[in-house]
Formats: structure tokens, C-alpha cells, sequence
């Protein structure tokens, strides 16, 4: 009976064996095996897909790769249906038998422009401040919070030494609450402004990094989180 006998190990497999059976040792091709792809090869056939690392259409939400072992390169696929593909590390195209070579897959990264946007749109930490629009002075809200006004806990020297008297000494209340800022208007004679919408007394707001705070008509603050 024909064998193949592995280089790596000395057992003897049987023909038609593309790895070892017992250290998985890629196998030569005998002659007869060769002949035959010889004759496969002139005859037309359907092309497989065949993918280069650098013509890659990924899908959506998740990212199909190979790694090669031998050359430890990560070549990305375009779908986990493809059954070759092509190794920039050591330049040999594979065919994926599901054993040797596998597909993995994971979930893409965010792109850094969605990133970007969602920095300046969401709540993306616990630090809060305060940005005029105008100036962009800072105004820094602490844990747990306070009052913020010509008199409150935070941004009193910043109204006073502008003469901001319209705004409340006490005009709103600002606290950390669960891991998310809480916005509260609670003066009794000038309005809050928040997102483009009047506050009513005592409700709460979630603060969202990027948004809009305007008080008493006087003054706008853009909402940081960080």
C-alpha cells in the first residue's frame, strides 16, 4: 500500500493525506496526487474567490480574518464563505480546510470618526466643566455637585466679575447622580435654557457632553464631559 511519510515525524499516512495524522506536518504530494491536479488544472473550472490584504470590503459589524503561524501575519477576509486566500507574509496562497487554516472573526473596532462623534455628542465620562461660548473660560463642577450661580457653589467669581446679575445667586443645581451629571433649575426669577428647551423648576436633565446651557438669557456654556 502507497504512503506518504511525513518529513517531520517518519509516519507513514495514507495517500491522499495533506497534513500528518500524528504531529500535523504539512505533507509533499506524491506523484501520482501531482498528475492528477495536472490534469484538474486543464480543465476550465469555476475561479475561487482569492483575497489579497489589500483589496478587503469588510462587512458592517464584524471582521473575518486568517493568521498565519508560520509567517505571523493577520490577513482580513471580506465574509467568513471564502475558502482561499492569499498570505502577504509568505506569499503562498492558502486554501482554508478549516483545520490548519481557520476563519476567526470579531467585532470591528469603532471607526475613529464615529468615535470622534460620539466624544462630542454623549456622555463619555464622571469630570464635568463648563465652556463659555465666547470666551471659553471654564467653570469646573466637582463631585458630588452643588449649586452653580453669582453665589452658588461653582462660577460665582466668574458671574460676579462680569456683573451677571441676572443670573440667580442660586440658579441651578448640578449633581452626580448613578454614574450620569443631573442639571436642575431652581431659581425662582431667571430661566435655564438647556438643549433648546426652558426647564422647568426642580425636574431633572441628564447633561450630555456637547450641549447647550444658557442662563437667564445672559450667558452660554457648552456642556463638557470628559
Amino acid at each position: 500500500m502507497a504512503t506518504i511519510i511525513c518529513p517531520q515525524c517518519g509516519f507513514e499516512n495514507p495517500v491522499g493525506s495533506s497534513i500528518c495524522e500524528i504531529c500535523a506536518e504539512p505533507l509533499a504530494k506524491s506523484t501520482d496526487e501531482r498528475a492528477q491536479e495536472n490534469v484538474r488544472i486543464s480543465q476550465p473550472a469555476a475561479p475561487l474567490p482569492t483575497v489579497a490584504q489589500s483589496a478587503i470590503t469588510p462587512e458592517s459589524t464584524r471582521e473575518y480574518f486568517v493568521f498565519c503561524p508560520e509567517s505571523q501575519t493577520k490577513t482580513v477576509l471580506p465574509n467568513g464563505s471564502v475558502r482561499k486566500f492569499f498570505c502577504e507574509g509568505c506569499k503562498i496562497e492558502h486554501e482554508i480546510d478549516d483545520f490548519l487554516w481557520q476563519i476567526e472573526m470579531r467585532d470591528k473596532e469603532t471607526p475613529p470618526e464615529q468615535a470622534a462623534f460620539e466624544e462630542d455628542t454623549g456622555t463619555v465620562g464622571d469630570e464635568l466643566w463648563l465652556e463659555e461660548v465666547n470666551t471659553h473660560a471654564r467653570i469646573d463642577i466637582a463631585k458630588p455637585g452643588g449649586t452653580l450661580g453669582r453665589y452658588g457653589n461653582f462660577g460665582s467669581d466668574f458671574f460676579l466679575s462680569r456683573n451677571m446679575h441676572t443670573v440667580s445667586g442660586e440658579h441651578c443645581r448640578i449633581t452626580y447622580e448613578y454614574g450620569s451629571w443631573v442639571l436642575r433649575h431652581i431659581s425662582h426669577t431667571n430661566n435655564t435654557v438647556y438643549n433648546g428647551m426652558e426647564l422647568e423648576r426642580e425636574a431633572p436633565n441628564l447633561l450630555e457632553n456637547g450641549r447647550q446651557l444658557t442662563l437667564a438669557g445672559t450667558v452660554t456654556f457648552t456642556v463638557r464631559i470628559g
